[in-house]
């Protein structure tokens, strides 16, 4: 979807400049008619067909431009009719299709859902250029599951910004990997239409509406 904020924008700009201009043209036409005929030779008069081609493609770019203008106020009020819609998520919890958040102040969690029959698990946490900064065991007890990480590193430091992912990696009996589904959990901060789609800006960062699971209700 594209941004429907500045798309109106720019559909409007441009529909009036387009009008402003074709209305100078036209009074140059209409200028340059009226001298015509004025100063044509009665005996061979100005054929009046191309002046009837030229009044039919003004009046069809005119049309064209008032279908533009049209465009941009529709635009504006599907985006009004969008943020009233979404308002309701504003300060709820939802949970997001992905691995990957921005850690904040109240660090991040995730959700996972741990398969029957897996014998280890371990998680990892990595940054955004797929290095490794923390590693911990994870039990491997079937169900829901969750996993909070405030920043800590293996060597003792604490993160306080950047984005990270979790990763698990869990094995069963015979040693074969066994993928473990996870997401996000957040809370949602704000509305945003301006980043080429509809978007829920939340506390571990920007998502795509169409991420989102669903919404939830923390103890």
């Amino acid at each position: 979807m594209v941004d429907a904020v500045s798309t109106a924008a720019t559909i409007q700009t441009q529909a009036t400049s387009a009008s402003n201009s074709l209305a100078e043209n036209f009074d140059t036409f209409l200028t340059l008619l009226t001298a015509q005929l004025q100063n044509q030779d009665p005996l061979e008069p100005v054929d009046s067909t191309e002046f009837t081609n030229q009044l039919v493609q003004f009046s069809g770019v005119e049309q064209q431009i008032q279908t533009n203008q049209n465009m941009a106020e529709l635009i504006s009020i599907t985006t009004a009719s969008t943020a009233a819609s979404l308002s309701g998520y504003l300060g709820q919890t939802i949970e997001v299709n992905t691995l990957t958040g921005e850690l904040g102040s109240d660090g991040l969690e995730w959700l996972y859902e741990m398969p029957d029959g897996v014998e280890n698990a371990m998680v990892t946490i990595q940054s955004s250029t797929g290095r490794t900064v923390y590693s911990d065991e994870l039990s491997a007890n079937a169900g829901d599951g969750t996993y909070n990480w405030a920043g800590e590193t293996l060597t003792g430091s604490d993160l306080t910004s950047g984005e990270y992912s979790l990763v698990i990696m869990a094995e069963d009996a015979s040693g074969e990997l066994v993928d473990v589904p996870v997401r996000l959990r957040t809370r949602v901060t704000g509305i945003d239409l301006s980043s080429g789609g509809t978007s829920l800006s939340t506390e571990s960062g920007v998502f795509n509406f169409s991420d989102v699971l669903r919404l939830t209700v923390t103890s």
